[in-house]
């Protein structure tokens, strides 16, 4: 469990409603509000950074901010995340892109009543509204190359056996290779939220929690990184990351290009079984 938590502490936005906290720091965008964030122990953000052993203060935050014109570029190696290099027996992947995502938390209010006494045609269920929507996700996202989209958080607070759903929270996360099929994929959501809304005479709540712009790699240290696989003797193969990196905050700031290494147990991530071997390692950091 410390494990999970420090891990998906660093860019994902998990244990707080923040993302990219060092990157942020390191591009100014880190948020003062961030550090009165508390997580679901009560913890505040600012005590979990002095448990850490950092000062956990605004100005030395502030004072990390990077000047750009000191820097040429910023490169980044990451394990794929993600099944492709492994399907295709390759080591290494040059990242041609890293996808933009929106995130959102949401609820769907109906009526909590009796699950044996109300008819199915008098029924304001909040759970069906949200699963209606989640399949509606999956259809859309898969209907355009390089699109995806998850409901990854769905739960009926205080629910019970012989009770129809009267809220259910939920949560959003889609992504893209470019801005504008992010934005597409968004709309189309959003407006399939209030139409399932509206016909089944349900209220709903929707927060966007990230807004991340795709981040193309720079081309000319995309090519380096192109020229170092190659000079190893392995294919270069281009490929989108479909996961956030740190590169894609810098690349507000400076040119950015990443490079992935292969996954193990068929590239499975956020999961015990995720891996890497020291060959491909080796590989890796000799590209580097």
């Amino acid at each position: 469990e410390h494990f999970r938590r420090e891990r998906q502490d660093k860019d994902e936005g998990q244990r707080y409603q923040a993302t990219f906290l060092g990157s942020g720091a390191l591009t100014g965008a880190f948020d003062p509000a961030w550090l009165d964030q508390a997580d679901a122990d009560g913890v505040c953000m600012r005590d979990a950074m002095h448990a850490a052993g950092l000062p956990g203060t605004l100005q030395a935050i502030q004072a990390l901010r990077r000047d750009a014109s000191r820097y040429l570029g910023f490169v980044e190696v990451h394990i794929e995340q993600g099944p492709v290099l492994n399907a295709l027996d390759l080591p290494l992947g040059v990242v041609s892109s890293i996808n933009g995502s929106l995130r959102y938390l949401g609820e769907v209010v109906g009526q909590a009543s009796h699950a044996g006494t109300t008819p199915m045609g008098s029924r304001r269920d909040a759970a069906c509204a949200v699963a209606e929507l989640a399949l509606f996700v999956e259809r859309r996202a898969a209907a355009v190359p390089d699109v995806v989209g998850t409901v990854g958080m769905l739960s009926v607070p205080a629910g019970s056996i012989n009770v129809v759903p009267g809220r259910c929270q939920f949560s959003l996360d889609l992504r893209a290779t470019t801005n504008a099929a992010r934005d597409a994929l968004g709309a189309d959501v959003l407006a399939e939220l209030n139409r399932i809304c509206q016909r089944r005479g349900l209220a709903h709540t929707l927060q966007q929690t990230l807004a991340a712009n795709a981040a193309p790699s720079a081309p000319l240290w995309q090519q380096r990184w192109e020229a170092a696989v190659a000079a190893l003797g392995l294919p270069v193969f281009r490929m989108p990351s479909g996961a956030g990196h740190d590169a894609m905050k810098l690349h507000e700031l400076m040119p950015q290009a990443m490079l992935f290494v292969r996954g193990g147990n068929a590239g499975i991530s956020h999961n015990p079984l995720e891996t890497i071997t020291v060959d491909d390692a080796e590989l890796c950091v000799a590209a580097f």
